[in-house]
């Protein structure tokens, strides 16, 4: 009995091998676009402080799985100097962790994605003649936009969301939620995104 299930399955398989040709057609529920690749992504992200814009750098790298693609970011924040107390020398975060998003249709030239990154991050106050402030916080940050395909291996992408933060305590000197806030990004995707992979009927 299993031998015979065993040939039913690879009869079967085989048989939707052939069938199956790259062309435009219509993905279905059971045979989707089987797109696999990789990339890399310096990040600029942008944010309001106070009525004035900050600028955070770092990067990402992700998997790509169809529509879908997953991996890890870290961003820095540059430019905290002086926004809240005078008496700072310098204010400064940075978060990193996970990195998960939506994109679709990837084959047009310029199409929506949406991603979430999550991760684990400190703030870091130096203050003139006293001790430096430090609290460790979690952030998610949601966000949605639009991405162009410049060359097969290279992408750009802008987007907007909103920085969530859980774990940090205000401080005599600024209140937590100064630093949730909207943001906007820039990203350059470099790296090897395949290509689209659909089902054709004989």
């Amino acid at each position: 009995m299993k031998k015979t299930i065993c040939i039913a399955l690879l009869a079967f398989f085989a048989s939707q091998t052939f069938a199956q040709r790259w062309n435009g057609g219509d993905e279905t529920l059971f045979n989707r676009n089987h797109r696999g690749g990789f990339f890399v992504a310096p990040i600029v992200e942008f944010s309001d402080f106070e009525n004035d814009m900050t600028t955070a750098n770092g990067g990402g790298l992700a998997f790509v799985a169809g529509d879908l693609f997953f991996g890890a970011y870290g961003l820095g924040v540059t430019n905290y100097d002086n926004l809240i107390n005078e008496n700072f020398d310098r204010l400064e975060m940075g978060h990193g962790g996970f990195w998960l998003g939506y994109t679709v249709p990837q084959h047009r030239v310029v199409h929506a994605f949406t991603s979430v990154k999550a991760g684990w991050g400190a703030v870091n106050i130096n203050f003139d003649g006293e001790p430096d402030y430090e609290d460790a916080f979690f952030a998610v940050t949601p966000e949605a936009g639009l991405e162009v395909n410049v060359f097969r291996w290279l992408r750009v992408a802008g987007a907007v969301g909103y920085r969530f933060m859980n774990g940090l305590d205000d401080s005599t000197t600024f209140n937590k939620d100064d630093l949730q806030t909207m943001t906007g990004s820039l990203t350059i995707r470099i790296g090897g995104f395949g290509r689209r992979h659909e089902r054709y009927d004989d």
